[in-house]
């Protein structure tokens, strides 16, 4: 109970709580180790500094033995009075697990040098041990397996079997939907996420479980429950159901709750299989001299890949994408309830985690759509048109709703992916019509206003590069108008590099102002808004925060490095190009 309230949690860690729980997971009387399990998992929940101190204060050494001494043999027996208790230690425990090797590499090592990957495989057993255990065995083996060479080649050894009869389990419940949505996570991350290396038929049978539990409409499933939960009265209380009709209402919040659970692992997997990270690590080495030479006319080069994202999917694997509308299915779940039928779920204690469950749903469904976007023809994305609507209501998300950073974060990613995808075809020109070509200055005025009031750099980062593909979009259709936006989101973009603190944002601007202006027909624009002076203005200011911020994510560093290389070039092909205007 203490937990519950966040400033307590230091003080329990700092108290050494732990210490005094932890090996009561080991305790003789199965209600104690109950509790002590259920406990520590509640805190582990919390977050990944709850779990360091849980690791620091050595929850693992009894963990490990709570399964060794009490799991390796055990069999639920009907007429033991504890049977429950025990069943719901050990899914307590297995929570606690997966959320320290979520956390930490650490427990990770741990649980590598332990028994338990070689206990775990007997409680895939669906008919021995029941939907609520193999649910939570699956949910930590798909943490734990993944990029863990040695608990891959275990688990696949292990399991293999059982995990091909939970993936061809015939019912469509949404427990048994669940089960196997996510017996096909582990069997890709069993193959280091490669799914191309499955057999076809099981490529197939994946593919096709994906689809069916991302059919099952979560709105109407929301509505119904909303339908069911009590509502406070006339003083604001809550009577809650009692007897039957509780047992009934909890089933329903339990059922809809699986659904969610089934649609956030299929979204996750397809995201992971859209996922087209360059492998050349080539970039990120030292960064490239300033004074490497380049003719007047040579424009600069971003070192993008010939090849593009959606040609590295194997074919497999897109045909079945394409042929089960996967894509359609989860821009579905970009969607929430009606709002009143979501805050009647939030305003209820018992269906409280549904809204949160269905707020990841909508945040990780776009970044699956992020991927996918890069990964599908474009054809198959409903064409320039098909992709601009997504633009436009990813751009609802982030303008137009009071909307936390998780979501905004993968909101503008879609938002950046749309405009990236149109810009590959036909420079956003479509059926004769170019898309943008009527947009206007002070249809600008509320992205520049989300630009300058956004605190989280990952957020401003995706919203600059867009509006610099915007600009990018309207290169090829020059007048008045056009020029005029160009120019003002010009001067916009360099306005926040001059302000902005970190360097690898500031080299997306810069980034985005190159490769917008590497088109030749910017040169009169570039001449007017006096670019290469300003430019030159922020190449110190850009090498100075690197060498002061270098302790940078990998992606981050080869941007910077890019950029650096990129930009003395740049401005000296620019300079030419102008001078002879």
């Amino acid at each position: 109970m203490l937990i519950e309230t966040p400033e307590n949690i230091e003080l329990v860690i700092k108290k050494g709580l732990i210490k005094v729980v932890a090996p009561l997971l080991l305790d003789v009387a199965s209600s104690v180790r109950n509790a002590a399990a259920g406990s520590l998992r509640n805190l582990s929940a919390v977050g990944m500094e709850a779990c360091e101190g849980l690791l620091e204060q050595d929850v693992m050494t009894p963990l490990v033995c709570y399964f060794h001494e009490h799991t390796e043999t055990f069999t639920p027996d009907p007429s033991s009075k504890s049977k429950d208790e025990d069943l719901d230690t050990f899914i307590q425990c297995i929570n606690l697990l997966w959320n320290l090797c979520e956390s930490s590499d650490l427990a990770i090592k741990y649980l590598g040098q332990s028994r338990i990957l070689d206990i775990l495989p007997r409680y895939l057993d669906l008919t021995t041990f029941g939907n609520d255990i193999v649910t939570a065995v699956l949910q930590c083996l798909i943490v734990v397996v993944e990029d863990n060479p040695p608990a891959m080649e275990k688990i696949k050894s292990n399991s293999e079997g059982q995990l091909q009869v939970l993936l061809s389990l015939e019912s469509d419940e949404p427990s048994i939907l669940l089960v196997k949505t996510l017996s096909a996570g582990v069997i890709i991350n069993t193959c280091g996420g490669n799914i191309s290396s499955l057999p076809g038929n099981v490529i197939s049978q994946i593919i096709s479980i994906l689809a069916k539990t991302l059919s099952v409409d979560h709105r109407q499933a929301c509505n119904q429950l909303s339908s069911n939960v009590p509502l406070p009265a006339s003083d604001g209380k809550v009577a809650a159901p009692k007897g039957k009709a509780a047992q009934v209402l909890e089933n329903h919040i339990k059922s809809v709750s699986q659904i969610l659970d089934a649609q956030q692992s299929s979204v996750e997997i397809v995201a992971n299989i859209c996922s087209c990270e360059d492998a050349d690590d080539s970039l990120d080495g030292e960064e490239s001299s300033d004074s490497e030479e380049m003719g007047d006319d040579e424009p600069p080069c971003n070192g993008e890949s010939s090849i593009l994202a959606e040609d590295k999917l194997p074919t497999e694997v897109l045909e079945a994408l394409i042929t089960l509308d996967i894509f359609d299915k989860i821009w579905t779940k970009t969607q929430l309830p009606a709002e009143n039928v979501a805050m009647i779920l939030k305003e209820y204690e018992g269906s409280s985690l549904i809204y949160k469950k269905l707020q990841n749903l909508q945040t990780r469904s776009l970044l699956c759509v992020n991927n996918m976007l890069a990964s599908l023809p474009l054809d198959n994305l409903g064409g320039v048109n098909g992709v601009y609507k997504i633009w436009v209501e990813a751009g609802k998300l982030v303008f137009k709703q009071n909307s936390d950073a998780i979501l905004l974060e993968s909101a503008t990613a879609v938002m950046r992916a749309s405009l990236d995808k149109i810009k590959l075809r036909e420079n956003g020109s479509t059926n004769g019509t170019v898309l943008f070509s009527d947009l206007a200055v002070s249809d600008l005025e509320m992205m520049f206003t989300g630009i300058r009031e956004c605190n989280v750099p990952e957020i401003r980062s995706n919203l600059i590069r867009m509006i610099g593909l915007l600009a990018l979009l309207l290169v090829n259709s020059l007048n008045e108008t056009t020029a005029n936006v160009i120019c003002t989101i010009t001067d916009f973009i360099l306005d926040q590099a001059h302000k902005e603190n970190e360097v690898w944002v500031l080299a997306e601007a810069l980034d985005t102002i190159i490769d917008l202006y590497s088109e030749d027909e910017t040169d009169v624009l570039a001449a007017k808004l006096n670019l290469v002076d300003k430019l030159s203005a922020l190449a110190p200011i850009m090498k100075n925060k690197a060498r002061q911020q270098k302790k940078l994510p990998k992606e981050f560093r080869v941007l910077v490095s890019t950029v650096i290389s990129n930009l003395p070039r740049f401005i000296k092909y620019k300079k030419g190009r102008i001078s002879k205007l």
